[in-house]
């Protein structure tokens, strides 16, 4: 049963790098296209994978972003559910006073 609550999250995952390289690879595209229609190689070829390098980065902050968001509600649900943690911000450092 956990895995099929696992498996929408690996899909989430797996398609931020296809996202980033499909928008790089369609803007560049296009830039080539528009390139050879108005034959100023390589202007508009450039303007795109600039454009396209810049959206997929953009998107693909995004999603980190909401991603990150997603596992720290999912955290914060674990710890109100009644699992217990141990002290300590969960690098394995504890709040000790042994200077």
């Amino acid at each position: 049963m956990r895995q099929s609550v696992r498996q929408p999250k690996f899909w989430r995952y797996s398609t931020v790098g296809l996202e980033f390289v499909l928008t790089f690879i369609l803007c560049l595209g296009l830039g080539y296209w528009l390139d050879r229609r108005f034959q100023t190689i390589p202007g508009f070829m450039l303007l795109g994978a600039g454009t396209g390098f810049a959206a997929g980065l953009y998107r693909l902050v995004r999603q980190g972003k909401e991603l990150s968001r997603i596992g720290d509600k999912s955290r914060r649900e674990d710890d109100s559910s009644g699992q217990s943690s141990p002290p300590g911000d969960g690098c394995g450092k504890t709040d000790s006073n042994d200077s």
